[in-house]
């Protein structure tokens, strides 16, 4: 199904339905970010207004347990609540598929739903209840949290309490069935009891559980017989008795008793039996039993007195003091096992638990590298290392190993922004903002804006700003910024933590580049007020004839960054775009000189900016994207040119950058010339940012590169979501996106101390490598080679003939010396001295075969290599296949170093890179751009013009790196 709800949003597929509505997947058309849309069945039954008083309450929650809500619309008299899409299954499915959770698992939700509705319960004005809370509504995400969901059936409390509220049976408490469903349940009771006395002597056994199991049914009976009573998965019951936060207590208690005992509560019997010590610990039974009493007040009267029942579990858990116990026995036991002959049993378990933990923290750690948390990763990877001292301890993993080393990247020496840690926020952000020398960055998020400290990655301060997701925040200095504040807009000392001047309530900021002047206009207002940055006094107001900026009906869902707000240099222009398509450029000093671009048009997303006396502009609608530049000074428009993929632009005192799909320039205004300085292969460019040095983009694919003065791309990487927020300054970078409460962190690294050898870094090669004595290095493709000596002199560049012709190329190391060795097809070889590049030897003999079958030996084993099939690895005692190596690359290479192998591959993808191996052939390392060995010395070749040269690290030196690293 596809369906466009209110022109912003697109229905995909239904994805859930229930009592309170049917749910839909959907997107953000404009934004193409993920949403939840809930039609409400109660449309035709609730007044609008109150509908959309719920939603509003909704819109100002923010936690990380709880899904924010974005908007609220009507179409074709439905009324459609949206909100996040929260990644991963229901509780009920979990239930479903896999029965009765764990108890630690139950511990750790209870706790995050108990802080969820701490938050509810204590929201102005009076709290929010949710009222329904069952698995069905809790999400348990990929990284193993919770999310409670469902609002559309959440009410305020009010004062007195909610009194009608949707129930699910089963998990409802007394109060949501309503006073007639409680009087009904006593007289069914009543008459059960009765009836059971009576037949007591007669009736046979069957019979008996016959009419326990007709129990609910007699009740539901009695209280349809009520007038005013309404049965259903979801309805509210008749004379209802007023609800409070100990109802979604109940409830909880009622959730968590299906979690861990696999069972739902029976629904018309409030006094649940004490659940027993076979399924639970008899304080978690107890905790869940007093959640679940009948009468409110026998109950937990807040979720916080709740929460600090599981906080306290362990100090009093019956087995936490048995399991101290048990050490002690453990302890006493041992030397009686090792006399009694069952030693090695014994040691043989714990080292087969050990090792199986060690793979699974190793695992981790691997997760927590690919998110960028590298701080999580070294943890992790420690935690998998074993000392080895002791008798209990088994040896450690090759996984352990290679987990700490690529947590560590010591064999990683390639100049570039490396992944340095990640921050967490409490929602998604809105806007990321770098300082102009990377020390700082800033995370606007729902009614506040955070700044952090780049290097630390400790938060500083929380600011608050207007709710509104068009709130901004500028970055004047280091120390000093400008935001959308909840009193207006506000300049802040970040260092002195002071307030320097504020000003009128606003949302939308631009600084002109010399730092002096600071525009700003508050949503849809028809002016703007220029200010002072110095002092905040008010240097003139801008207005706009009636006119104002593109705003959306809800501003609390992102910013999409649609309109042109934007001072010149000296803040004497301000270019602003509108929500009928125009485009102005208002003459601060001379307003009699103001410049239309467009009066109004059908564009609907602009984005623009200054470069001296030039302005850029960018403007799309559904099918075309154009590209204009203004002479401000002349008053002329110099030109410009449409294209099918959208324009992304930024424009400072530097110059003009445009992306435009796969391709991102420096546009020069003067000459009209363009100067590449990204290009992403077939990927779509979707957002940049400009450092000094660097250039940093995002891709559609989704994911994020780095690229060189050279336009070289020096490192990319893949993520899970859109990279909708890309910042660099100085030597860090951030990264974010519309759907995850966290930003990356990456921090430019730099490897002199590893330097071997400088050369042209814009001559092509496929290969590098150093002659057998260390003095010289071969740069070398089919097409040609060149030869450096160590001080970065060209010795030699040989153009090699018949290069399409060309079977293989070897580089060949000896006592006797080093050469290329070249085979053509017609069976001709030569070979290239390393020293000088002349011709050593030619031959002619046979041609060769044309399946690029290779043998390469070392110690114990052989290694076979052919074109089409993984390469293999045989004993060479016994003449057994004893492994298989990488599927999807081509062995190059093979070397043994001490008691190390080091497999070389050249990727699908033509990338190279290495393995080392231990003597069982269990990988140790990933070795990126492993271009040679010299001696114990790994070499790599990163192609930025830089030889880079390492040892091997032992493990010893490993540790002591992971052990140092959080110091």
């Amino acid at each position: 199904m596809s369906h466009v709800i209110a022109g912003v949003y697109e229905i995909q597929e239904q994805i859930g339905a229930g009592g309170g509505g049917i749910v839909y997947l959907g997107r953000h058309i404009r934004l193409n970010k993920k949403v939840v849309l809930k039609a409400d069945k109660r449309t035709l039954n609730t007044k609008t207004e109150v509908l959309r008083r719920e939603v509003d309450l909704l819109k100002g929650l923010s936690h990380t347990y709880i899904p924010q809500v974005y908007d609220f619309v009507q179409e074709d008299g439905v009324v459609y609540t949206v909100m996040d899409y929260i990644e991963g299954e229901s509780l009920d499915k979990v239930l479903k598929r896999d029965g009765a959770v764990p108890q630690p698992e139950v511990i750790r939700w209870a706790c995050q739903l108990l802080e969820a509705l701490c938050y509810l319960h204590n929201s102005p004005p009076h709290g929010i209840l949710h009222g329904d809370i069952k698995p069905a509504n809790i999400m348990l995400r990929p990284n193993g949290d919770i999310c409670l969901i469902d609002f559309n059936i959440a009410l305020a409390l009010g004062e007195n309490g909610a009194v009608k509220v949707g129930f699910s049976r089963g998990y409802a408490s007394p109060e949501h069935y309503g006073i007639d469903y409680e009087r009904a349940r006593l007289n069914a009771l009543e008459k059960k009891k009765a009836r059971k006395a009576e037949r007591e002597k007669s009736l046979e056994s069957a019979e008996t559980e016959l009419e326990d199991g007709l129990a609910e049914t007699e009740i539901m009976s009695e209280f349809s017989q009520k007038p005013s009573s309404s049965v259903g998965s979801s309805t509210s019951g008749g004379s209802s008795a007023p609800l409070d936060v100990r109802s979604d207590i109940y409830s909880l208690g009622a959730t968590l008793y299906h979690l861990i005992s696999g069972t739902r509560a029976v629904p018309e019997d409030f006094i649940t039996e004490p659940l027993g010590k076979e399924i639970c610990s008899q304080e978690i039974s107890a905790i869940i039993y007093k959640a679940m009493q009948r009468e409110k007040p026998d109950r937990y009267q807040t979720a916080a007195d709740m929460l600090k029942a599981f906080k306290d579990l362990y100090k009093n858990d019956i087995r936490t003091i048995r399991h101290k116990r048990r050490i002690v026995v453990a302890a006493s036991m041992l030397s009686t096992l090792f006399l009694a002959g069952g030693a090695c049993t014994f040691v043989g378990l714990k080292q087969m638990e050990q090792r199986q933990n060690a793979l699974t923290l190793a695992e981790y750690s691997s997760n927590s590298l690919a998110e960028g948390d590298i701080g999580k990763a070294v943890e992790l990877a420690m935690q998998a290392i074993s000392t080895g001292k002791s008798i209990l301890e088994a040896p450690i993993t090759a996984e352990a190993r290679k987990a700490l080393t690529d947590a560590l990247g010591v064999y990683n020496l390639a100049d570039g922004f490396q992944s340095f840690g990640t921050v967490a926020l409490s929602s998604a952000p809105f806007q990321l903002v770098m300082s102009p020398g990377g020390k700082r960055f800033a995370a606007v998020q729902q009614s506040e804006v955070l700044v952090f400290d780049t290097e630390t990655r400790s938060k500083i301060t929380a600011l608050e700003t207007q709710n509104s997701a068009l709130s901004e925040v500028i970055f004047v200095d280091d120390s000093t910024i400008l935001y959308a504040g909840i009193q207006g807009i506000t300049a802040y000392d970040i260092d002195l933590d002071k307030v320097l001047w504020q000003g009128r309530i606003a949302t939308t900021l631009s600084l002109s580049a010399d730092h002096t002047a600071v525009a700003a206009v508050n949503r849809d207002e028809t002016s703007a007020v220029i200010y002072s940055v110095e002092d905040g006094t008010e240097l003139t107001e801008c207005l706009f004839e009636g006119k104002h900026l593109s705003v959306p009906v809800n501003d609390i869902f992102a910013n999409a960054g649609d309109n042109i707000f934007s001072l010149n240099r000296d803040g004497s222009l301000l270019a602003v775009s509108f929500s009928d398509g125009g485009i102005r450029i208002f003459n601060l000093k001379n307003p009699e000189d103001d410049m239309i671009l467009y009066d109004d048009s059908e564009y609907t997303h602009f984005e623009g900016a200054f470069c001296g006396k030039y302005f850029a502009f960018v403007s799309d609608k559904s099918d075309v994207s154009q590209f204009g530049l203004i002479d401000t000074e002349e008053a002329v428009y110099m030109g410009g040119y449409d294209s099918r993929d959208p324009f992304a632009l930024e424009a400072n005192e530097e110059g003009i950058y445009l992306s435009k799909g796969n391709l991102l320039v420096r546009f020069d205004p003067d000459t009209l010339e363009e100067t590449e300085l990204a290009y992403a292969d077939e990927n779509q460019i979707t957002g940049f940012s400009i450092g000094k040095e660097y250039v940093m983009t995002a891709t559609d694919q989704p994911g994020f590169s780095f690229y060189d003065s050279g336009a070289h791309r020096m490192s990319a990487e893949n993520s899970k979501e859109p990279c909708d927020f890309v910042a660099m300054a100085g030597s860090y970078a951030v990264v974010g996106n519309r759907n995850e409460p966290s930003v990356r962190i990456m921090k430019l690294e730099s490897h002199d101390e590893a330097q071997l050898l400088s050369y042209d870094a814009r001559y092509d090669h496929d290969e590098a490598r150093l002659s057998q004595d260390g003095r010289t290095a071969m740069f070398f493709s089919y097409q040609n080679f060149r030869i450096y000596d160590m001080a970065g002199t060209v010795l030699n560049e040989t153009e090699i003939p018949d290069p399409e012709h060309i079977y293989d190329q070897q580089f060949r190391k000896t006592d006797a010396g080093s050469w290329l060795e070249i085979v053509w097809y017609d069976g001709t070889v030569r070979n290239y001295s390393a020293a000088d590049g002349s011709l050593r030897e030619e031959k002619t003999g046979e041609a060769p075969a044309k399946d690029l079958y290779e043998e390469f030996y070392v110690d114990r084993y052989r290694f076979v290599s052919e074109l089409h099939s993984a390469p293999k690895v045989y004993d060479i005692k016994t003449g057994k296949q004893i492994a298989t190596l990488e599927k999807d690359s081509y062995l190059t290479y093979v070397t043994q170093v001490n008691n190390y192998i080091v497999t070389e591959y050249v990727s699908a993808a033509g990338e190279r890179y290495g393995l080392l191996l231990d003597d069982k052939l269990q990988t140790l390392a990933y070795l990126p751009k492993l271009c040679d060995i010299s001696g114990d010395k790994l070499v790599f070749d990163y192609k930025s013009g830089n030889l880079r040269q390492c040892r091997l690290y032992s493990l010893q030196e490993l540790e002591t790196l992971g052990e140092s690293y959080h110091k």
